[in-house]
């Protein structure tokens, strides 16, 4: 009997050992995403090379690079990514912000170790203690005489955990959904940032087309124009399509990991609420054989949210990481980074080869339109001998105002010139009625079929004009840098916040669960109210042979345990 007692000593020792230390360990999970700057001055490694305030700098015995590259490879996010690099013997990542370096990747993965040590001695020590506690028979119970006092203090304290839990359940729901928003309309701006530039140069090259066909009174461009169009719409198309393409595939790709961690959320805030309450509810009835399924269901629910716990740490640093560089990247446009996997630039040969053709485009429309006006609108004479005669008349028509000089500069227009923009509406008052011969019959130099042709050709001209400046933006990279200010100022706070607001509910989760799985243990194996009972009647039993007298009453024990005063 005494070596029973002290087995089941030492059982109870070494159970109790294991939940406090692993409520301390999932007390310390609430801080793990600061575990990252701990760790900052234990793995220093000096053989890297030399960098300097985030920029890589070339030393003397380096190779040196190619001598048109402008400002050589930005270090992005360098101060924020020192971190120990798992896949290199946890020596300091240098290499910054890179989305296609697994070194990269395996340094964040590095931040999230934390939550997951934590799941796997949560599943290591909380199913050791279960097999101790199957093993020695041992159960936690409570007695003596301040058994009811501990009971009301363990039903409140479970209550309080369970509502615990419950918050927790609600920041995640509140967190996921907000930041599962946040990172959709982050993405769709991303997404329609690229399509207004693949939208432009689509308008371009079109617009580049309609001008080959271009043709009034036998004036059109000329063919080594119409050459140079066609090899620049090949340049154009096949920068539209790899621009639109590498977006469009990076945002399905996000979209679809976004769509799952909003589901896996789901599912386990749903889960753990429902298994929080009805854990409080079998403990309160004392169901003790029910209450081991959801013990053991909760305890694998734990893990779970550790993990998830540990992949939102990674996550929110990866974000983090990523805003920092895109706002390091904004000062250094022209730096070769990754970032152009998220939203790439516009070759910089297709652009200007694009501006160029473009202007040249447009004078050259311009001079059609200008040498139709001087050799035909505004010509005079008599109708033998004058092939471009058709009893044009009335004051001479306003020659249209081409933008740009013959070095392609812009420049001012003269008096006597419209401009492309009000060029429709000027000439309108210089256009005849004709006959079926083609022949004015009222005043004017234009006749309806010329005018149409005009105004195609001013329309062509006004239209790249309008659709060609954008592409310097494009040419420099200031959209890009102009899209990722954005971000960077409307987009990443609060993505942060709701990524912290995500860890801060799977956090409390865990270490609510935790708890609350000890007290569901204590409160289930309570004695009943039909265990006291019997207690007291087995010793009456044992006493008076069924009966008792005290104070001239007889308590007589039925075979049911039922105990009757007579």
């Amino acid at each position: 009997m005494e070596t029973t007692t002290t087995k089941k000593k030492h059982c109870f020792s070494l159970l109790v050992f294991i939940f406090i230390f692993s409520f301390v360990l999932f007390c310390a999970s609430a801080i793990t995403p600061q575990q990252n700057d701990q760790v900052k001055s234990i793995l220093e490694e000096d053989s890297l090379g030399h960098w300097r305030d985030g920029i890589l700098s070339s030393s003397a015995a380096e190779a040196p690079g190619p001598a048109d590259e402008p400002s050589g490879a930005l270090v992005l996010a360098g101060s924020r990514t020192k971190r120990p690099d798992i896949l290199n013997r946890f020596r300091r990542y240098q290499g910054g912000w890179d989305i296609t370096d697994k070194h990269y990747w395996a340094s964040v993965g590095f931040t999230g170790t934390a939550p997951f040590i934590l799941a796997i001695l949560w599943f290591v020590l909380f199913g050791l203690a279960m097999i101790i506690h199957h093993s020695c028979g041992w159960r936690l119970y409570i007695k003596g005489k301040d058994s009811r006092l501990s009971q009301i203090i363990c039903l409140v304290l479970l209550v309080i955990f369970t509502c615990a839990a419950a918050t927790g359940c609600i920041l995640l729901s509140v967190g996921q959904d907000e930041f599962h928003g946040e990172a959709i309309d982050t993405l769709n701006y991303v997404v329609d940032q690229s399509d207004y530039t693949v939208q432009t140069l689509v308008n371009v090259t079109g617009y580049l087309s309609l001008a080959k066909t271009v043709n009034v009174a036998q004036f059109y461009l000329p063919s080594d124009v119409k050459d140079s169009i066609d090899k620049l719409n090949i340049d154009l198309n096949s920068a539209s399509d790899t621009l639109g393409r590498k977006t469009h595939q990076s945002s399905r790709k996000i979209r679809t990991v976004f769509d799952a961690v909003r589901s896996s959320l789901i599912t386990v805030a749903i889960v753990m609420l429902v298994v929080s309450i009805l854990g409080l509810y079998l403990s309160v009835l004392g169901h003790r054989n029910a209450i081991h399924l959801f013990i053991i269901g909760g305890w694998l629910l734990v893990v779970v949210t550790s993990i998830l716990c540990g992949v939102f740490v990674i996550l929110n640093n990866a974000v983090s990481d990523t805003c920092l560089a895109m706002e390091q990247w904004a000062d250094h446009q022209n730096a070769e980074t990754t970032l152009s996997n998220i939203l790439p630039c516009v070759d910089q040969r297709t652009t200007n080869q694009t501006l160029f053709k473009s202007k040249q485009v447009i004078n050259d429309l311009g001079n059609i339109v200008n040498g139709f006006i001087g050799s035909y609108a505004n010509s005079y004479g008599v109708p033998s001998g004058n092939p471009n005669y058709y009893n044009q008349s009335g004051s001479l028509m306003p020659y249209v105002c081409s933008p740009y000089d013959s070095q392609l500069q812009e420049r001012n227009c003269s008096s006597n010139e419209v401009s492309m923009s009000n060029a429709s509406l000027v000439w309108q008052n210089y256009t005849c009625a004709v006959s079926e011969s083609g022949l004015c019959t009222t005043t004017g130099r234009l006749t309806p079929d010329m005018y149409q042709q005009l105004i195609e050709a001013v329309n062509i001209s006004y239209a790249l004009q309008h659709y060609t400046p954008p592409l310097l933006s494009f040419q420099d990279c200031n959209f890009v840098g102009e899209t990722f200010t954005a971000i960077t100022s409307d987009h990443c706070p609060p993505l942060q916040q709701h990524l912290q607001m995500v860890i801060a509910g799977l956090a409390l989760i865990s270490v609510a669960v935790v708890l609350s799985l000890l007290l569901w243990i204590i409160y289930a194996n309570r004695p009943q109210r039909e265990e006291v009972f019997a207690k007291i009647a087995s010793k009456i039993k044992g006493k008076c042979n069924g009966k008792l007298c005290r104070d001239d009453r007889t308590v007589h024990v039925s075979s049911t345990n039922q105990i009757t005063e007579v």
